[in-house]
């Protein structure tokens, strides 16, 4: 029943924010990710080391954002330097330059039971847009 309410919430989001959807295009990694390839890439993943520059979007649990450096500068990371949460570091090296997810992140791929004071409840699922705009 858990699946199912979330793919259901997956496809809602994306019908909510524009983007067509079926419960075949959700995929879900080993770990748990559950994601829609919203735009494909160049094909070339990062890999752990490399940094990445990403655009992204946090969603709340109802589809609205919450924070987002869309318009803005690009977020840089380092490619498993657990400079981000798990669940970020994992997607990213599915992913290819030019590539956008939409994905739901578990709790314990995320803040886990301390979320993040102020910020991110306890035990919190996470709700992103990630694209990947360059790999260095």
């Amino acid at each position: 029943m858990k699946k199912i309410l979330s793919t259901l919430f997956c496809i809602g989001a994306l019908l909510l924010t524009g983007i067509n959807a079926s419960a075949s295009d959700t995929l879900t990694t080993a770990s748990g990710i559950k994601y829609v390839r919203v735009k494909a890439g160049d094909g070339i993943h990062p890999t752990a080391g490399q940094s990445v520059k990403v655009i992204y979007s946090r969603l709340s649990s109802t589809g609205r954002v919450v924070e987002t450096n869309a318009g803005g500068k690009s977020f840089k990371f380092q490619v498993d330097n657990h400079e981000v949460i798990p669940g970020w570091d994992e997607a990213v090296k599915q992913m290819s330059k030019g590539e956008k997810w939409y994905c739901i992140i578990p709790s314990e791929l995320g803040y886990g039971k301390k979320g993040m004071e102020g910020v991110i409840p306890p035990n919190a699922t996470l709700y992103f847009y990630i694209e990947i705009v360059d790999i260095k």
